[in-house]
């Protein structure tokens, strides 16, 4: 049985991210997007645009999406906007200077917007009202209904994502919250772990150091996923639900605090020579040990890791008592969740 879900399962953290969940649900909305998307006579004509909006607004940590699955339409229309007029103007001559041309606009104007950002949805447009030009009854081709295509088969794909990400999210919403802060809980358990390793052998500091900077990585995810959450109109929280959501925000920001002093560490090691005391290597054992009994998951009590105040001039120390405070704080917190 442990071979087989060694083989075919996936990884705990991929669990803790509801991919089991997500790939069903994917499954099921396209399924769905496909009979509806054939059932209308417009969209049938479109099937990629249908079943493309359903994956590009299914989400697999908030409710509804209604925000990106409204920016989806928008980033969509602003490209079949500017490079359908443009198509128009050259009396629907289709060549390379049509096509770049249209994609140099798109990029353009969608800069002009936000700077930070063109959107993949709008490239994909603009490049589709050149390609996929629909004709009508005369056999003309025509802009209008090029866009009318576009716009109604990727709408009907956005209304079943939302539809779908709402539905599943009453199936599993009470525990995202947990599910994701016990992702990056193993993550930063992990780092730390091989943090102790760098400190004690500096020759492996580097590779260390790569895997704490994933973990950043990881914490602003989860931090931006409850985050959303707690944004989320449409989720059926009480007010004790969303005062959990806000202390596990709390854990995830703690967990990014201690990562940052094991990284401090690290470049202290690496940078200036210092070596760790064996008083501080223990303390740092005890934290990472501290941290691998709670599970937020499955609630019981833990201790909390006795607080031995001590000023210390080193700044490696210094970093390991902030550290033994950030877990303190967090085993407090987690106490205190039901």
């Amino acid at each position: 049985m442990r071979l087989f879900e060694r083989i075919f399962g996936l990884k705990r953290e991929a669990v803790l991210l509801d991919s089991w969940l997500y790939i069903i649900k994917a499954m099921v909305a396209l399924s769905v997007g496909f009979i509806l998307g054939r059932t209308f006579t417009i969209t049938r004509l479109d099937m990629i645009s249908v079943l493309l909006g359903v994956m590009y607004n299914l989400e697999p940590f908030n409710v509804s999406g209604l925000k990106g699955g409204v920016n989806q339409l928008l980033a969509s229309t602003l490209g079949a906007i500017i490079t359908g007029f443009l198509v128009y103007i050259m009396n629907y001559q289709v060549s390379f200077l049509t096509v770049g041309l249209g994609i140099g606009l798109t990029m353009y104007v969608a800069l002009k917007i936000d700077y930070r950002l063109v959107s993949p949805v709008t490239i994909f447009t603009s490049i589709y009202m050149t390609q996929v030009l629909q004709s009508n009854a005369l056999g003309e081709p025509s802009v209008f209904l090029t866009f009318r295509l576009r716009i109604y088969a990727l709408g009907l794909g956005v209304l079943v994502a939302l539809l779908f990400n709402f539905i599943f999210s009453l199936f599993y919403y009470q525990k995202i919250g947990r599910k994701r802060v016990e992702f990056v809980k193993i993550q930063a358990i992990n780092a730390l772990h091989h943090s102790i390793k760098g400190l004690k052998d500096p020759s492996l500091i580097q590779s260390t150091e790569y895997r704490l900077a994933s973990v950043f990585n990881d914490v602003d995810m989860v931090k931006s996923n409850i985050e959303t959450m707690m944004k989320e109109r449409f989720i059926p929280f009480n007010q004790k639900e969303k005062e959990q959501l806000s202390d596990l925000l709390k854990v995830v920001m703690h967990i990014k605090n201690m990562t940052h002093c094991a990284y401090d560490n690290l470049f202290i090691a690496h940078n200036l020579g210092e070596e760790i005391s064996n008083r501080d290597l223990v303390k740092l054992e005890e934290i990472v040990h501290k941290l691998e009994e709670i599970d937020f998951l499955n609630k019981k009590e833990s201790s909390v890791i006795p607080n031995s105040l001590e000023f210390n001039p080193s700044r490696m120390s210094q970093n390991i008592q902030l550290m033994l405070q950030e877990c303190q704080a967090i085993l407090t917190i987690y106490n205190q969740l039901d």
